[in-house]
């Protein structure tokens, strides 16, 4: 079987080798890439460790566990938000349903603890993917901005925009839940 010279593997097919020449780790990204895009020191190392394939998870996210869609449009992750909401929509549906065909009739107080258990199952399932769908935002974001070629302090500032957090985003999540509920 013959093999192209040319072609890179990463230690996690998950996520891409970027074409970067100095880099700290084997997927082509490095903690300083990282640390700028994530706006912090705490994520960087968790990704790192996804990224170089020391680990096969990124951690448990407590904050996007409790906040669900403010935490992922507070972080730019606004797919990953609506995938959220998606889910904790229609996975109670989905438990009730399923119960309902394995037990029969069920009364208003079963409906209402196993939509409550089917909430907790999913933003537990939201907790652990939030740091993963991080680390997949980071790493096509600089994917992306390391084929540019631009001087090192101008990598950086566009990894630093185009990662971080937003409030206006956040505060929009608020305006459509408050309108949304009225």
């Amino acid at each position: 079987m013959e093999t192209n010279p040319d072609f890179q593997q990463s230690a996690n097919t998950l996520f891409p080798v970027a074409d970067t020449t100095e880099t700290d780790s084997k997927s082509g990204i490095s903690e300083t890439e990282l640390t700028a895009f994530a706006g912090g020191n705490h994520y960087p190392k968790l990704l790192m460790r996804l990224l170089e394939g020391k680990s096969r998870h990124a951690g448990f996210n407590v904050w996007a566990m409790i906040f669900g869609i403010q935490w992922f449009f507070f972080r730019k992750l606004y797919l990953f938000g609506l995938f959220s909401v998606a889910l904790e929509s229609i996975a109670p549906l989905l438990f009730i349903a399923l119960t309902a065909m394995a037990f029969g009739y069920l009364d208003r107080g079963a409906i209402i603890i196993i939509t409550i258990v089917a909430l907790i199952i999913t933003r537990v399932i939201i907790g652990y993917m939030a740091n993963i769908a991080l680390c997949l935002k980071a790493s096509h974001v600089i994917g992306k901005i390391d084929k540019l070629n631009k001087d090192n302090e101008t990598h950086l500032r566009l990894i630093k925009r185009a990662g971080g957090v937003s409030v206006p985003s956040l505060l929009f999540v608020y305006l459509v839940v408050r309108l949304a509920f009225r």
